[in-house]
C-alpha cells in the first residue's frame, strides 16, 4: 500500500507536536524508548522489557507515557548517541523522565542495566534510579510465553525501584496543592531560591499537614511539596510476587503437608547418603554441596561418635560414662530422627525453586503455609530452606543445634562405675541450665516461625548487582573433574 506524501508530512508534524510540546503537564512525561541490545537475542529481550515497562507504567496512571516506538525513531535520527546528547533532546522534548538501558550477553545469561534520569526540578538531568541485574537464562531457549514472563518480571522490578526513588514537585498556591494528584498526610515544604542564570534550588522549610490538597498551616505561595510513589512500588512488588506464585506453584493441598510430615523421619535418617548424591550432585548444585559439607558434616561426625560410644557399649567394659558422652548419644538420636530434615529440604526445594524462577512449569509441594510452619517448628532452619533462604536457614540450623545440645548436656546424668559395689552410680542433671537452654530454644523457635512466615520465597529470576559484587562461583570442570572456586568483582 502506498502512503500519500501529504499524510507522511502530517504524521511528522503531529509527532513533532507530541514530542516537543512545552505545555505544563500535571503528570510527569516519561520516555521508555532507549532500552536496547546489540545482537538479535539481546534486542529481543530488550524489546520485551521496554514493552512491559510501558504497560506497567501506564497501568499505574501516574505517568504520561510517550509512545516508545515513536520516541525511538526520533532518537535514532539524532546526530549523536551519547548520554548528554540524549538528555538534551529529552529536555527539549519537555520530558520529566528519560529511561536508558542496555541488555548485554554474559557467560551465564544476560546483564540488564537500566537507568532513569530526571529532567527539570529537582533533578535537572541527574540520574535518580539505577537498576543493574543478572539473568541466568538463554532467552532464545524459552518459549514466547516464558520469555515474556521473564521480561515482565525484570520490568516490574525496575518500575518498582523507579517509583520508590522518584519524586514529583507540586506547587502550593493559596494554601492549596495544585495538580491532578490528591494528597493527604504530613509533608516537608520547600521554597525556590534562584542561584544563577535562572538555576533554582530547593530550600527546606518546615513540616505541614495536608488533607485533600489543603494545607493546614499558611505557607508562601509557589512553595513546593515533593511526593513519592512508594505505595505504588509496594503494590507492584506484591502483585507480581503473588501472580508468580500462582503461575509456578501448584495449588497446595493438605495431603501434601501430611505426606511431608510422615516422611520426616525417613528423610532425616537417609540424609547423609541421599542429600549429597541425589540432591546436590544430581542437580549440579555444587555451591549447596560445599555449604552442606562445611555446615552439616561436622554434626554427622558427632552423630556417628555418639552412636559408636553409646552407653550400652561403654557399660560392657565397665567404663565411666561422662555427661558429654550421654549428651552425644542423645544428640545422635536427634540428628537421626529430625535434624537431617533441614538438609533434605534445602537440597530438593532448591531444585524446585530453580524451576519456578525460570517459569519451567508448576512445581509441587511448594507454597504451603502449613508446610512452612511445620518445617520451621520441627527442623532447624527447614522453613527457611523451604523458602530458598540458605543464609538464614544455616543461622537457625546452628542456633537450634547449639541449644539442643546444651539442653541435652545439662539433662544428661553421668554414670560412674563403682568397682567395690560392681554397679553404676548415677549423677544428677543441671536443672537451672537445662531450663535456661529450654527457654532459649523455645524463643528461637518462636522467632524462626514468625520469620519464616514473613519472608517471601526466593522466586526472582534476577539477581541484582551492587556497585561492587564479590560472589563465589562453585563449579566442576567437566574434563578434569576438579572443583574450583572463582570470585568476581563487578564495577
Amino acid at each position: 500500500m502506498t502512503i500519500p506524501k501529504k499524510h507522511t508530512i502530517a504524521s511528522i508534524i503531529v509527532l513533532y507536536v507530541v514530542l516537543f510540546s512545552f505545555s505544563v503537564y500535571a503528570k510527569p512525561k516519561a520516555g521508555f524508548g532507549i532500552i536496547r541490545g546489540y545482537s538479535s537475542d539481546e534486542n529481543y529481550l530488550a524489546t520485551l522489557i521496554r514493552g512491559h515497562c510501558v504497560n506497567i507504567a501506564t497501568s499505574l496512571g501516574i505517568f504520561d507515557i510517550i509512545n516508545p516506538d515513536n520516541l525511538l525513531q526520533q532518537l535514532q535520527r539524532l546526530p549523536c548517541n551519547e548520554e548528554q546528547c540524549i538528555l538534551q533532546f529529552a529536555s527539549q522534548a519537555d520530558l520529566q523522565i528519560i529511561v536508558m538501558g542496555t541488555v548485554e550477553r554474559s557467560a551465564q545469561g544476560y546483564v540488564v542495566a537500566i537507568n532513569a534520569y530526571g529532567l527539570g526540578m529537582p533533578y535537572y538531568g541527574k540520574q535518580f534510579c539505577s537498576y543493574n541485574t543478572k539473568v541466568a537464562v538463554n532467552i532464545l531457549d524459552k518459549a514466547d510465553r516464558e520469555a515474556s514472563y521473564i521480561a515482565e518480571e525484570i520490568a516490574s522490578q525496575f518500575i518498582a525501584k523507579l517509583c520508590e526513588q522518584y519524586t514529583v514537585p507540586l506547587t502550593v498556591k493559596n494554601n492549596t496543592v495544585t495538580g491532578d494528584y490528591v494528597i493527604s498526610g504530613t509533608y516537608t515544604f520547600y521554597t525556590l531560591q534562584t542561584v544563577y542564570d535562572n538555576y533554582t534550588v530547593l530550600v527546606r522549610g518546615g513540616r505541614v499537614d495536608v488533607f485533600n490538597n489543603t494545607v493546614a498551616t499558611t505557607v508562601p505561595d509557589d512553595s513546593i511539596i515533593l511526593i513519592n510513589f512508594k505505595k505504588e512500588a509496594d503494590s507492584i512488588k506484591n502483585f507480581y510476587y503473588g501472580r508468580k506464585k500462582e503461575i509456578v506453584f501448584k495449588k497446595s493441598q493438605v495431603e501434601d503437608s501430611c505426606i511431608l510430615m510422615a516422611f520426616t523421619v525417613p528423610a532425616s535418617a537417609s540424609m547423609p547418603l541421599v542429600v549429597p548424591l541425589f540432591g546436590y550432585y544430581t542437580s549440579e548444585d555444587y555451591g549447596g554441596l560445599l555449604l552442606w559439607a562445611g555446615n552439616v558434616v561436622p554434626y554427622i561426625g558427632l552423630e556417628i561418635w555418639g552412636f559408636v560410644n553409646r552407653p550400652s557399649e561403654l557399660k560392657k567394659h565397665h567404663n565411666d560414662i561422662s555427661r558429654n558422652q550421654m549428651a552425644s548419644y542423645y544428640f545422635a538420636w536427634y540428628m537421626l530422627l529430625a535434624c537431617g530434615m533441614p538438609s533434605f529440604v534445602d537440597a530438593f526445594s532448591h531444585q524446585y525453586l530453580q524451576q519456578a524462577r525460570l517459569y519451567q512449569g508448576q512445581v509441587p509441594t511448594m507454597g504451603s503455609s502449613t508446610t512452612e510452619i511445620y518445617l520451621a517448628l520441627i527442623g532447624a532452619g527447614s522453613g527457611m530452606f523451604y523458602k530458598g533462604n540458605r543464609l538464614w536457614g544455616y543461622v537457625y540450623f546452628h542456633l537450634t543445634n547449639i541449644c539442643v545440645y546444651g539442653l541435652l548436656y545439662n539433662y544428661a546424668k553421668p554414670q560412674s562405675w563403682d568397682e567395690q559395689n560392681k554397679s553404676y552410680t548415677t549423677g544428677s542433671s543441671h536443672a537451672k541450665a537445662m531450663y535456661a537452654f529450654a527457654g532459649l530454644l523455645s524463643l528461637i523457635k518462636i522467632v524462626e516461625i514468625v520469620h519464616t512466615v514473613s519472608v517471601p520465597y526466593a522466586l526472582s529470576v534476577t539477581s541484582e548487582m551492587s556497585s561492587i559484587d564479590v560472589s563465589p562461583d562453585f563449579r566442576i570442570n567437566p574434563y578434569e573433574k576438579v572443583i574450583g572456586i572463582s570470585c568476581a568483582m563487578h564495577f
